[in-house]
């Protein structure tokens, strides 16, 4: 790696930390220059604007979810639920430790509906990954039953990580640890077997 590519990759990284600790909407340059230990004549020699900066930062750790995200989607050697397990796992636990940076793409995506941002199209596109392994997994069974469940099962999420607490849920539940994380994930994966058991809606 240039030590250009090293310098733009440090500042982004600052911008991570900045996120998690102001929310982005108070993200400054001079708190980013403070966290990246630099001045801001030198960010804006890497970056236009605050909102390109903030924008590619989204946009790194969005395709670096998806990478892994997909990883476990294509791992053969698991079985699906055990696969939405760990999909859910990594999105929960994800959000548990990067609260502010899954709730800038979820805002953009499901509040601001900003259906082309890169956000949102790559929820989609792991949704759409994981609705093709379903179907894979399950040939007897309706698309579309598969999708609606998959659907009903992210939506929830969604929800959760967007706006932890609004619905109580058990203190078991709470996902204040990674086995609390792992738990949940547990959970909704076996919510998704029980209703392609049950029949769904159909």
């Amino acid at each position: 790696m240039s030590e250009k590519s090293a310098t733009r990759r440090h500042i982004l990284e600052a911008v991570v930390t900045c996120i998690e600790k102001y929310g982005v909407d108070k993200v400054t340059t001079r708190k980013i220059a403070d966290e990246a230990g630099t001045n801001i004549a030198s960010i804006n020699y890497y970056f236009r604007s605050k909102d390109e900066l903030i924008a590619e930062t989204l946009s790194m750790t969005i395709t670096h979810m998806m990478e892994d995200v997909f990883m476990a989607i294509d791992d053969t050697s698991q079985g699906f639920e055990q696969v939405l397990s760990n999909v859910v796992f990594y999105l929960i636990d994800g959000s548990r430790q990067f609260p502010g940076i899954s709730r800038a793409h979820l805002y953009i995506a499901v509040v601001e509906q900003d259906r082309q941002s890169t956000s949102a199209q790559s929820m989609v596109k792991v949704f759409e990954r994981l609705v093709q392994r379903a179907s894979r997994e399950y040939p007897d069974r309706d698309p579309k039953q598969l999708r609606l469940a998959l659907a009903q099962i992210f939506s929830s999420i969604m929800l959760s990580l967007l706006s932890p607490g609004f619905l109580p849920v058990p203190r078991e539940y709470q996902v204040t640890s990674s086995k609390k994380a792992r738990l949940l994930a547990d959970c909704y994966a076996s919510q998704f077997t029980a209703m392609l058991r049950s029949g769904g809606c159909a």
